[in-house]
């Protein structure tokens, strides 16, 4: 075959034709694939962002949920209920307490921020009979039957939209319990500028995107940048199928599914958590749909004639040829783009993953220490206790609680206090080893946990340690500071099978050391628990019993020692319970003392003794001695206030109130109870000081004061006989007396010689069984008639 004949003009356009379309053909394909892939990329993309959207508003829910949670078992929220369940008056403490509670969520709501901006717009501390108790914003209104007061004792926590004056709001609630019950509801206002700045941090205005949350009563609008769309009617078709208008559905628009720039793409997610979901729309990216174009239907109709236009089209294909270059160059373009805006994702992703991170520890860790917090310390208990059942080892939980602490904030300032918890922390972990924690539980107070201890030894070995780490000194801004700790032990599992009970009993154990005089440590053991069930026992049973008047004033005579005739009476409390029978008061007044209740009793003992006493001042003109708690001086002016008050509502002079102060109370208290007792003297109630010698006793004190009579305790009455130190001393307190002149009563007198003994010696007046003991009302008034009629008649 001639070769040349066969390769003519014709045969050269036809195979470049066939070479020219195979070439267009398969760059249409790539090109094609490419945009495939491309939008394959975007959709990935778009879901990843969405995803990462609601995976970062639910992680916001849950630690605001957990904030939220902190907050109600706040020390604020405990000390407020424990005072209010107290029978506490705004008047004695609870209004302390109430502005402790207000100024906790007040500090709560403004120190919650991100990005500068509040993270709670209202937080309310409401009551579970509708009172509200706190409120950051008290000016605003709200509607109170929106609180789902019944469900919240079972569910403690709830996400809920509540209808304001703005349109709805998300709201956080928390139960508050105080003694396992519910006492309030913790409702806390979601800023909706932080769940908008969460859900459009990757979103700008030329992003072509919008995005809306939807709720249970209504839609929020989070953001919003597509293009404007013409607007088109629904198809007949349709009826009510929201689901197919979905797709097309933008800012109130549809869009004709049949134009290619119309279809954006539609996605909706979850909240993991809550009633919500994050419903969006973004726009697809452009692309040249080449099979569609004029020109690409001209070049092919060219290319189906390359007999009849030969030459011409290859004199063009050069032409197209730069083209299709071009168009190339463009998808090369986009590619690029589209690989830059990946990793500027990837970036925000790590950056998003660091941030998470970072906020996960922080919810797991002491602020202030860098120790793990009292959630987290929680946490790793139970993970020890599981870790010791399997392995059928012991826990040793040490629970640890700073002494006087409150004296360096008061005396020294916060800040000196906060270093000194962070030198602490340093020292308990030079403790510790690897496997073992050390938590912040609150306050001043720490948490270590010990897996894998298999001798008690060990834990007293180091209890002591830690004793000794107190001995140095802490060195704060240039001074010195001795500060000394108390710790409770309890271990797994003989004194507990769950991180709960292990952690009362520790605290338990706490308390006894601190009962003890502190600085020491001491295991839980069982008695313990006896004394806290007899205490709460008590503690309820006492508040009964004051609020049915069941508590009783007796009185015991004082007496002349010269005359032997009856001059005056103390007023002493007793109790006799219907389920405890009688109670001394040696155990319920220090309880009343504990819990509030001594500002009752003490008001109850002055009326009725002051009133009883006016009554016998027509039978014989006795004074009647009352003895105050220290507790009471704590208010000296309401105190002071209510003894004249009193006085004038008996109509009881004024010369026959005797008032006993202890000698401990002279030491703690300063110029307030001094102008107290320099006005009471004045009226002309005389003073006294009870239980004298027991204390600090001191001169400076008996001449600084206005005191006209001491008391001498019973315990040196009771050893005169016995010990001659005893007998010595009285003479000493006598003769001290009398320099000073000041009259004497003997307190605990049993047996005539004692009696005898005080007389001699310059003693005034006596009191104890020797004369009586402690009678009712009805009994005194039967004596003093009796001692009235034998005056009379001898």
């Amino acid at each position: 075959m001639n070769i040349k004949k066969w390769f003519n003009s014709q045969t050269a356009i036809i195979i470049g034709g066939i070479l020219l379309t195979a070439y267009l053909f398969l760059i249409l394909t790539v090109t094609n694939i490419g945009q495939s892939r491309l939008q394959e990329s975007q959709n990935h993309a778009l879901d990843l962002k969405v995803s990462n959207y609601s995976d970062n508003l639910s992680f916001f829910f849950d630690v605001s949920q957990e904030n939220i949670t902190h907050l109600a078992t706040n020390r604020a929220f405990n000390t407020y209920f424990a005072n209010l369940a107290a029978g506490m008056s705004l008047q004695y403490g609870l209004s302390s307490s109430l502005f402790s509670l207000r100024q906790t969520i007040n500090q709560f709501s403004q120190k919650n921020m991100i990005d500068n901006v509040n993270i709670y717009r209202r937080l309310m501390v409401i009551g579970v009979g509708g009172t509200v108790i706190a409120d950051t914003h008290p000016d605003r209104g709200f509607d109170m039957s929106q609180v789902p007061f019944e469900f919240m004792d079972a569910a403690q926590e709830k996400i809920l939209m509540f209808e304001g004056l703005h349109g709805p709001s998300i709201t956080l609630l928390r139960t508050v319990y105080h003694q396992n019950k519910p006492a309030a509801i913790l409702i806390a206002e979601i800023n909706q500028d932080v769940v908008i700045n969460r859900l459009s941090t990757q979103e700008h205005e030329s992003s072509g995107s919008w995005l809306k949350l939807v709720t249970p009563l209504g839609e929020i609008q989070v953001w919003d940048s597509l293009k404007p769309l013409a607007p088109l009617k629904l198809k007949p078709d349709w009826g009510n199928d929201v689901e197919e208008a979905r797709g097309q559905f933008h800012t109130g628009h549809l869009v004709d599914d049949h134009s290619h720039s119309g279809k954006n793409i539609y996605l909706e997610s979850a909240i993991a958590g809550t009633p919500f979901k994050l419903v969006s729309w973004f726009e697809p990216v452009n692309e040249d749909n080449v099979f569609t174009s004029t020109w690409f239907v001209v070049a092919i109709s060219l290319l189906a004639l390359p007999v009849l236009f030969g030459l011409w089209y290859l004199m063009r294909v050069n032409n197209t040829n730069l083209i299709l270059q071009t168009q190339i160059e463009v998808s090369s373009d986009q590619q690029l783009k589209l690989t830059h805006k990946n990793s500027l994702l990837h970036k925000e992703i790590h950056r998003r993953k660091a941030s998470e991170n970072k906020l996960a520890y922080r919810a797991m860790h002491d602020e202030l220490t860098g120790l793990s917090n009292r959630t987290h310390g929680m946490v790793r208990l139970e993970d020890a206790i599981g870790a010791a059942k399997d392995s059928r080892t012991q826990v040793l939980v040490m629970f640890l609680d700073l002494d006087n602490f409150k004296q360096i904030n008061d005396t020294v300032g916060h800040h000196a206090g906060d270093n000194l918890l962070q030198q602490v922390s340093e020292r308990l972990l030079t403790l510790t080893g690897t496997q073992d924690t050390v938590a912040r539980f609150g306050g001043d107070e720490f948490l270590i946990i010990i897996p894998d201890v298999s001798h008690q030894d060990r834990a007293k070995a180091l209890g002591s340690a830690i004793l000794k780490l107190f001995e140095q000194p802490f060195n704060i801004d240039g001074q010195e500071f001795f500060e000394s700790t108390s710790i409770g032990m309890s271990v797994y599992p003989k004194d507990g099978d769950n991180a709960a009970a292990l952690l009362k009993k520790a605290d338990s154990a706490l308390y006894r050391v601190k009962d003890a005089g502190r600085n020491g440590f001491s295991f839980y053991d069982a008695s313990m628990n006896r004394v806290v069930k007899r205490e709460q026992a008590l503690n309820g049973r006492l508040h009964q019993a004051v609020n049915l008047d069941e508590i009783e004033v007796y009185y015991q005579v004082i007496l002349d020692l010269e005359s032997r005739e009856i001059i005056g009476a103390e007023a002493l409390l007793r109790w006799t319970d219907s389920e405890l029978g009688v109670v001394s008061p040696i155990e319920f007044i220090p309880l009343a003392e504990k819990n509030g209740l001594i500002h009752r009793l003490g008001d109850m003992v002055l009326f009725k003794a002051c009133k009883q006493a006016a009554t016998w001042q027509s039978i014989s003109p006795i004074k009647i001695a009352i003895n105050f708690s220290s507790v009471q001086f704590r208010y000296c002016e309401q105190l002071e206030s209510r003894i004249v008050e009193v006085l004038a509502q008996t109509g009881l002079p004024a010369s026959k109130l005797e008032m006993e102060v202890t000698e401990s109370l002279l030491i703690e208290q300063g110029d307030s109870l001094m102008n107290m007792l320099s006005n009471l003297n004045r009226l002309g109630i005389e003073l006294s000081i009870d239980d004298f010698g027991t204390g600090y006793s001191a001169l400076s004190y008996l001449q600084k004061y206005p005191f006209s009579k001491l008391k001498i305790d019973r315990a040196f009455i009771s050893k005169m006989a016995t010990s001659k130190a005893d007998k010595s001393l009285v003479k000493a307190i006598l003769a001290m007396a009398k320099s000073l002149e000041l009259k004497v009563v003997a307190e605990g007198i049993e047996y005539e010689c004692q009696a005898q003994f005080l007389q001699d010696y310059g003693c005034e007046f006596g009191q104890g069984y020797l004369f009586g003991r402690p009678v009712s009302a009805e009994a005194l008034t039967q004596m003093l008639m009796a001692q009235h009629k034998k005056t009379v008649t001898g």
